[in-house]
Parts: structure tokens; C-alpha cells; sequence
């Protein structure tokens, strides 16, 4: 998620890939509607990313959007200001585990269709069970990977929330609190947050292992030099690996201001990466890129703050014309 804060956790059931148009499909409706944002695509040919209409005055985060454009995976939770009363939310799901659910006071990964206009539970969070749930990848069979408390909730106790695949939990290491799962089938790796959304770990031959091999942090410049105050994380890899994109606050670890950049492989096993280029900033945090197969559609998420001094955070959405 974009505040390491919120990094949120797991599920016990598996879900394939929704059903989504065709590319040829998708071209034939109307283009998603909303309000253009503040980010800036550093790149020539993309549109002004706009605010997508599902987006409400709760929080909408970690989004995943399919290889094909047709629907957006993403993390919701309906109180407005997650940040500040996290506590409180904690406490009220543990008084009436079941009354928090009815409210949706759990917090959920979402799926919203093009042109991305509503949105509905995902079928990983339906099970009406407390948990936490977000940050879904989705491999190219349809294997969902995403990130849960539910074991803390199912044991009532203190655990960290650790990554899953189709409902297994994933003993993958790095530290506590593992999140933002991305696994580059390519080069058989499986790049995550180590712990939260402060560093970048990556685990080689993850599915050759089973997904339960050694781990190790991202070498530099995947990590920043000083990487005690610079947060990386939220890797997103092309189909093929050998471009990657990355939330950093490198360029302001002062202020904590995260934006996206850009990186090219420059070996095949992935120790080397060129010097990151800047591809989207904001006048606020900016975080969590994914993009269609073709690379032709993108999203994000972006924190936004309220005339009350409360944050936010909404999806956006943009494409290369």
C-alpha cells in the first residue's frame, strides 16, 4: 500500500483472474470518464491521468490492472481516514468481528470492470471472515498472489500479515511484514516489500523453489545507497522483466514524497540496473504503477489531502495515445 502503515494481508481461498473483455472488445466502449489528476507522466504520448469513477471518499490503493485493461484489482476500505484511526478500526474488529464485516470495516481487495466505473468484492475477500486484504498480482494462468492478516485474525493473535498465493501462505522471509508481491515469470523472480513498504527484497528461482527459497535485498539501484531513509518498494516488472518501475522517495526522503521511476536490466539475472529515470511525480505521493500487457494503459495510486488536513488516496488512470 502506499504508507507503510497500512501494509495489509491475507486469504484463504483462491480466485482465477476475473473475466475480462478482449482487447478488441475493450476498444469498442466508451474510454473510462473522470477528473483529471495532478501527477505528470514523465514520458511523451501518455494522456493526463484521471481520477476513475469508482473512487469515493474512502480508500482506494495498491491497484492491479490486468494484462488486458479490462478490470482493476485494488485495495478498499470505506473509512476515509485509515491513517489516523487504524487503532480504533483494530479495536472495533476485534469487539464485533462480526459487525465490523457487515460494515465492511475489514477492508478488502476490490475488482472494478472497464471502464471502471463500480466496484464489488473480490472474490478473495467474499469468505465473511475478518481480514485485512490488498497488493493482488495476478500471473499469467490466473494465480493470484496478495497479501492478508487473516491467519492473526483466525488465531486471535499477534502475527504479521505475510503473503499468499491462491489462499497458501507463503513462508518467503525478508523480514517481518512482506507485502507487494510481484513475481516476474520470465526470470522466475519474486520481487516483494521487506518489511512493509520500506525496502525492496527479491527471491530467485521463487517457483522453481516454491516459492520458498532464500531471499535477498534488491541490489542497488533497485535500493537506494542510503537505504536506512529512503523508502523503495512497490516493484512492478514488464512481461518480459527487463523494465521495471519502482515507488521511491529518493529524490525527497526528507519529506517522505514517493514517486515512480523507471529502471532497464542490464543482466539477465538481474543484479544489474541502470540509474533510475523519473515517470510519474505529483505535488504528493504517487505510488504502486501497473500496467497492461501491451503497455499502452497504466494506473496508479496517489494520496490527496483534505480541506481538514486528512489523507486520502484514489486511483488514476491513464493511456498512451
Amino acid at each position: 500500500m502506499v504508507l507503510a502503515s497500512l501494509a495489509v494481508v491475507a486469504a484463504a481461498c483462491s480466485a482465477p483472474e476475473p473475466a475480462n473483455p478482449t482487447s478488441s472488445t475493450v476498444a469498442g466502449t466508451s474510454e473510462p470518464v473522470g477528473s483529471p489528476g495532478t501527477a505528470v507522466i514523465h514520458e511523451e504520448g501518455w494522456s493526463t491521468p484521471i481520477e476513475l469513477g469508482f473512487n469515493d471518499d474512502g480508500w482506494e490503493d495498491s491497484p492491479y490492472l490486468t494484462r488486458d485493461g479490462g478490470a482493476l484489482i485494488f485495495f478498499y476500505h470505506p473509512w476515509p481516514d485509515l491513517v489516523t484511526t487504524e487503532a480504533e478500526l483494530t479495536e472495533l474488529i476485534l469487539a464485533d468481528p462480526e459487525g465490523a464485516v457487515a460494515k465492511g470495516l475489514d477492508g478488502a481487495l476490490y475488482v472494478s470492470p472497464w471502464p471502471f466505473e463500480t466496484k464489488q468484492r473480490h472474490p478473495v475477500s467474499a469468505d465473511g471472515s475478518p481480514a485485512l486484504e490488498c497488493c493482488a498480482y495476478l500471473s499469467s494462468d490466473g494465480q493470484i498472489f496478495y497479501v492478508s492478516n487473516r491467519r492473526a485474525w483466525e488465531e486471535m493473535a499477534d502475527l504479521p500479515e505475510g503473503v499468499y498465493l491462491d489462499g497458501r501462505l507463503l513462508d518467503i522471509g525478508g523480514g517481518a511484514a512482506p507485502s507487494n508481491p510481484h513475481w516476474n515469470e520470465a526470470h522466475d523472480e519474486l520481487w516483494f516489500d521487506c518489511p512493509g513498504d520500506t525496502d525492496v527484497c527479491v527471491m530467485r528461482h521463487a517457483s522453481a523453489q516454491g516459492f520458498a527459497g532464500p531471499v535477498e535485498k534488491a541490489p542497488y539501484p533497485v535500493n537506494a545507497r542510503d537505504i536506512d531513509i529512503v523508502q523503495d518498494s512497490q516493484v512492478f516488472l514488464t512481461d518480459d522483466g527487463d523494465t521495471m518501475y519502482l515507488t521511491s522517495s529518493r529524490d525527497q526522503p526528507e519529506l517522505g514524497i514517493t514517486a515512480i521511476y523507471r529502471l532497464r536490466r542490464l543482466d539477465e539475472d538481474g543484479y544489474e540496473w541502470s540509474e533510475p529515470e523519473l515517470f510519474i511525480s505529483a505535488d504528493a505521493q504517487v505510488a504502486e504503477l501497473s500496467m497492461t500487457a501491451d503497455g499502452s494503459e497504466l494506473a496508479f495510486a496517489q494520496i490527496f489531502w483534505r480541506e481538514d488536513g486528512t489523507p486520502g488516496i484514489d486511483i488514476f488512470w491513464a493511456q498512451k495515445r
